[in-house]
C-alpha cells in the first residue's frame, strides 16, 4: 500500500527540541540542546494539562535560550516518534 504524506511527520521533525522519558509518576522533558528539564509533576492539574504545560515550557525554553541554527533537533523514526 503506497504511503500517503500528511503533512504530521513534517511538524514532529521541526518541533522537536526536547525528549520525554516516564520518571516517578511523571513524565520528564529534556532539551536536546542543553542540560534543562522539567517534569509534568512541576504543574498544576488546574492549570489544564500537564504534559501541555511541560510541552509549552520547553518549547518557550527553546525559542528563547537557543538560536534556530544551533538547536540540535531530537531523532525520530519514520512515525515521528523517538526511539528507544
Amino acid at each position: 500500500m503506497p504511503q500517503v504524506f500528511t503533512g504530521v511527520r513534517g511538524y514532529n521533525v521541526e518541533v522537536r527540541y526536547y525528549t520525554t522519558e516516564p520518571m516517578n509518576g511523571g513524565i520528564t522533558f529534556k532539551c536536546v540542546s542543553c542540560g534543562h528539564s522539567v517534569s509534568t509533576l512541576d504543574f498544576n492539574n488546574a492549570d489544564g494539562n500537564r504534559r501541555t504545560q511541560a510541552a509549552k515550557v520547553m518549547n518557550q525554553h527553546s525559542a528563547e535560550s537557543h538560536p534556530p541554527i544551533s538547536r540540535i533537533l531530537s531523532p525520530t523514526n519514520p512515525d515521528g516518534r523517538r526511539g528507544f
